[in-house]
């Protein structure tokens, strides 16, 4: 039996389509799927031309610091503040103390000194340089 050009061209078409539908489901190339971030999550921060920040803290914060710079602190922490509040100061820093340990300041401040740069006071006597 000898087949007429139509039913060669159907077949052909016919099994064009099954190839498509098989090879279109195949995934030979794996999909990339890019994970959702928090783009929030992340800001700039300006740096001074030396490499360091400027800090503004407006919360307390509970601190503990064990080194700085890779050198243990011990005794006083070195600081350098410029500004408080937005406002510069020289000298002395400005300092108003309402409470202590929940407690309202009125006339006096309950001070308890143990050392002065590092040494002990022993009898209560405490150094005190006259300008």
């Amino acid at each position: 039996m000898k087949t007429d050009i139509y039913t060669k061209c159907m077949l052909t078409v016919i099994a064009f389509a099954l190839c498509t539908l098989v090879f279109q489901n195949m995934n030979l190339f794996p999909e990339a799927h890019a994970a959702k971030t928090n783009i929030n999550a992340f800001a700039s921060v300006p740096v001074n031309a030396d490499g360091s920040i400027n800090v503004r803290l407006t919360d307390v914060m509970d601190i503990n610091l064990k080194q700085i710079g890779g050198s243990s602190i011990y005794g006083a922490l070195p600081i350098n503040l410029k500004e408080i509040g937005g406002s510069s100061f020289y000298g002395s820093m400005p300092v108003n103390i309402k409470e202590v340990s929940g407690s309202s300041i009125h006339n006096h401040l309950p001070v308890n000194i143990l050392a002065v740069d590092g040494a002990t006071l022993y009898g209560g006597a405490l150094p005190v340089k006259n300008k």
